[in-house]
């Protein structure tokens, strides 16, 4: 009887010490931000009628690809090329927010002489280190996939 008391107070001691272990581990767990990077456009998709989202290749100038930079100081370069010819970009470059699923790009366009503020959304469907599928509204209102593969 006596020996069993020893084993449930050792028990009884030992498990607040297993809990305060866990505990420190999480504290110094670092999340590696996976979107940093340059990542190349290969893919664009949509939902077919029945919910399917069907991709198809994404037209891209043999030299040079259409892409985003997501910088490590939440900075951001989105490059998009003309698809004949010599490689030049148009570009837009700005900051962008992540949380969570959301991406949102925060840049500024001329528009008629004048600087405009525009933010984009997008969602992030899928997220690995060498592939993102992001989703977005367009113009129209119909949801498109943007699937890139970090370069």
């Amino acid at each position: 009887m006596l020996n069993n008391m020893k084993k449930i107070l050792a028990l009884l001691f030992l498990l607040p010490l297993t809990f305060i272990s866990c505990g420190e581990d999480e504290e110094n767990f670092v999340q590696q931000n996976y979107l940093v990077g340059k990542w190349e456009i290969i893919q664009t998709g949509a939902r077919s009628p029945q919910g399917v989202i069907l991709y198809q290749d994404y037209l891209n100038n043999s030299n040079c690809k259409d892409n985003y930079i997501f910088n490590a100081d939440f900075t951001f370069e989105s490059n998009d090329y003309n698809t004949e010819g010599t490689c030049v970009s148009t570009l837009i470059n700005g900051t962008y927010n992540r949380f969570s699923t959301n991406i949102t790009l925060n840049y500024s366009v001329m528009v008629d002489g004048n600087t405009q503020q525009v933010s984009k959304s997008f969602t992030v469907i899928s997220l690995t280190y060498t592939e993102v599928i992001l989703a977005y509204t367009n113009d129209v209102n119909q949801i498109i996939y943007l699937k890139m593969q970090k370069a």
